[in-house]
């Protein structure tokens, strides 16, 4: 605290854009330029869940919808995802990975490890829990606000 005022929005604003250029310095490294900024994003979201309607891409990258838009765009555009209608909703776009990402998967916990080293470098297991336990509490409180808007 700095004259009775927190910092913490700045920090966090400070480290997500310098990790954000870090994390594109270990990718470029480690051959997974596809994968920076928003695009590995998403690819990461389908990762964990494949052929999802786009609302729930939102949700999970934590991107706008028309932001998320313009990625899946350009991610449909080269190759990595595809969009189909929903067979429940046609109203409902799905979004479904082509397979064309699979080479990544096998270079990108290399390339994870290597960013948390950076990331953690000094910090204790029980810091790191508290730390991210800290940070979730944060992002529940921002999503909270972001649904009154």
């Amino acid at each position: 605290m700095k004259n009775g005022r927190t910092e913490g929005g700045t920090l966090i604003s400070q480290v997500h854009q310098i990790s954000q250029r870090v994390w594109n310095a270990v990718l470029s490294r480690n051959g997974l330029e596809d994968l920076a900024g928003a695009r590995g994003r998403v690819i990461f979201a389908l990762w964990n869940e494949d052929n999802i309607p786009i609302k729930k891409l939102v949700e999970k990258t934590s991107l706008d919808k028309a932001t998320l838009t313009g990625i899946i765009n350009r991610l449909e555009r080269d190759g990595y995802v595809k969009r189909i209608p929903s067979p429940d909703d046609k109203r409902v776009t799905l979004v479904s990975r082509t397979g064309k990402d699979e080479m990544f998967k096998k270079k990108v916990p290399k390339a994870s490890d290597q960013q948390n080293a950076l990331f953690y470098k000094g910090f204790s297991v029980k810091e790191i829990q508290e730390f991210e336990e800290y940070l979730k509490r944060i992002l529940t409180n921002c999503r909270e606000a972001e649904d009154m808007i």
